[in-house]
């Protein structure tokens, strides 16, 4: 066939079968847009980025308070976790026709307005016709699990498993980390400083600076190694009351190895929770002894294998240890969370202020 008798073919073929024709420079853009993303890249993202708005409602209990909240308007799925947290924190009260109720809660949208997952309730209040008002509040711990708390910094819920020190400050979290005492096993055990005794007499400090400068060149080379931390670490000074993190039953009071004084709590529905590193036992715990969450289990200390004062806390799930942050609750915010939550609150019934004001 000659150059223009197929030159002929292609024109006849792309007239009786334009998807023929078409196919190839649909094909070389489709190839473009993905090396080079396509003309209307931006618009595209646009409509998949979600935003949040935040929405209140007000009204009057009829019936349940259930019922009245959906009737103002607050999408009944975004009551499922505030509810059971306002019973915990009305004593299981219920609420009663005429009383006053206020709603604060916030939803996901897509860029077309519609609804994405489940509406959140930040704040929930219930005024009586008594006078009295009861007030929840969403907020996060800086370490810790997002919850609701009463006004004063109270948990509204008291916690299945509670953090078991009035003021918690994690110094190191759970999972794999360098083990912290590696490098004294090269340099010799740590100075009377860093174990909280006595200072070294400056000849003293001035030898064990020398071993460590040597011990530094001689294991420059090796790695630390590597451990999995089964807990957290809590930073207190030595003598810090500990205390249960949950009804129980003691199952464990003595010297551990490395966890140095140890107590173990068996509770409900196969927890178990693990203090380390204690100075001293509450004097009538041992094992077989039950215990009520809130209850004196010992005073935090600097025993077993440490670098220095501080509590080991554990939360075992079925044998097997999980991460306290998710799986344990503040039951009364302290400190700066207290501070932080204190100001979130404040601000929440200025701007209900202000939208009141605006409304008048």
């Amino acid at each position: 066939m000659s150059l223009c008798a197929a030159w002929a073919a292609i024109l006849v073929l792309g007239a009786t079968s334009p998807g023929i024709a078409q196919s190839a420079p649909d094909e070389a853009i489709v190839a473009e847009e993905q090396v080079l993303g396509a003309a209307d890249e931006e618009g595209r993202t646009r409509e998949l980025l979600p935003f949040t708005r935040t929405h209140s409602a007000s009204g009057i209990v009829a019936g349940s308070l259930a019922e009245s909240t959906a009737a103002a308007g607050v999408p009944p799925a975004a009551m499922l976790a505030a509810l059971p947290a306002f019973d915990g924190a009305t004593g299981q009260r219920t609420a009663e026709d005429g009383d006053g109720f206020f709603v604060r809660w916030e939803q996901t949208y897509s860029i077309e307005g519609h609804p994405i997952g489940v509406g959140r309730v930040l704040w929930m209040e219930l005024r009586r016709a008594t006078g009295d008002t009861v007030a929840i509040h969403r907020f996060r711990p800086r370490d810790g699990a997002e919850q609701f708390f009463l006004v004063g910094g109270e948990a509204a819920m008291a916690p299945a498993i509670a953090l078991p020190l009035d003021e918690v400050i994690v110094s190191s979290r759970f999972g794999r980390r360098p083990d912290p005492l590696a490098r004294f096993s090269a340099f010799g055990p740590p100075t009377g400083a860093a174990m909280g005794g006595p200072l070294p007499n400056p000849r003293a400090a001035r030898q064990a600076a020398a071993a460590a400068r040597q011990g530094s060149h001689l294991f420059s080379g090796f790695a630390p190694r590597v451990l999995m931390h089964e807990g957290v670490d809590l930073a207190v000074p030595r003598g810090t009351p500990v205390y249960a993190a949950s009804d129980g039953v003691v199952s464990g009071a003595r010297p551990n190895g490395g966890y140095g004084n140890w107590i173990r709590v068996d509770h409900a529905d196969g927890i178990a929770t693990a203090y380390g590193h204690l100075s001293r036992f509450a004097p009538r715990i041992k094992p077989g002894v039950r215990v009520a969450r809130g209850e004196l289990l010992g005073f935090s200390g600097n025993t077993g294998r440490s670098t220095g004062p501080h509590l080991h806390f554990e939360v075992i799930a079925d044998g097997q240890p999980v991460d306290p942050l998710l799986h344990a609750a503040f039951a009364q915010l302290a400190g700066a969370d207290l501070e932080r939550f204190t100001r979130q609150v404040s601000a929440a019934e200025r701007e209900r202020a202000s939208e009141a004001a605006l409304a008048d």
